[in-house]
């Protein structure tokens, strides 16, 4: 593939957005960030895109964090945004990607192949869908370097998996294979990722394309709202 870091291909009405940073494993770093982020608003703003899906080359999907990358060089938008985090501070990128990501009225499919840790981690638990790879290494070890959860995930964990479960990915920092995550309710498919992921995903996207805009929108718009409301609450959204 060519040799930028975010391949935007359009298949049909699916939208993929491809790390390529092969030699660090997709590893994210703040330009990378900041170019996710501005793809996640263009897809959602263009009517051309029903279904976007989060993938990478290589050998896995992504590492984590680049955490050897040199200082972000260009016009930073969030130069002067920070966020406040018990161990210091961070830029609002970070956050408010996932955030806009977690929110994206259509559909947005994590498509994992061998190793989702780190950013790549936080980066699927905001998306609809999981696919993976039977031989995937799916998790966060943070907590083995005296490291928070990050990007919202201490939230959408519980929400996705039952407690006994979250105590084991996010305490003990279990790494997860394809079919412990398949198990655990985190993904929704197991795929053999030949030739590659994308490929190897279509029958699920497809089953994603055929599904109403309008009514995919307005139902995860009423689940969003009435996930930590109550009934009655729930009820006036539907």
């Amino acid at each position: 593939m060519s040799d930028v870091p975010l391949i935007i291909e359009d298949d049909g009405s699916v939208r993929h957005l491809i790390l390529n940073r092969p030699e660090k494993i997709n590893a994210i770093d703040y330009a990378q960030h900041l170019r996710l982020m501005e793809q996640f608003e263009l897809a959602e703003h263009d009517p051309n895109v029903k279904v976007l899906t989060l993938s990478g080359v290589g050998r896995g999907f992504c590492s984590g964090d680049d955490l050897t990358s040199d200082s972000f060089q260009g016009d930073d938008p969030y130069r002067h945004r920070k966020v406040d985090l018990e161990m210091g501070s961070g830029p609002a990128v970070l956050l408010e990607s996932c955030q806009l990501l977690h929110h994206l009225s259509k559909p947005t499919v994590a498509l994992m192949h061998g190793i989702a840790l780190g950013s790549g981690y936080d980066y699927s638990l905001s998306c609809d869908f999981r696919i993976v790879t039977e031989d995937i290494r799916y998790g966060d070890p943070r907590i083995d370097r005296a490291l928070w959860a990050a990007e919202g995930w201490s939230y959408k964990l519980p929400r996705l998996t039952n407690f006994s479960l979250v105590s084991r990915v996010a305490y003990l920092g279990e790494i997860m294979n394809g079919h412990t995550a398949y198990a655990f309710g985190l993904a929704h498919a197991i795929v053999s990722g030949e030739p590659d992921i994308r490929a190897s995903s279509r029958p699920f996207l497809n089953k994603l394309l055929n599904v109403s805009n309008a009514a995919y929108t307005q139902t995860k718009r009423a689940i969003l709202r009435g996930m930590d409301g109550s009934f009655d609450h729930a009820l006036a959204l539907a």
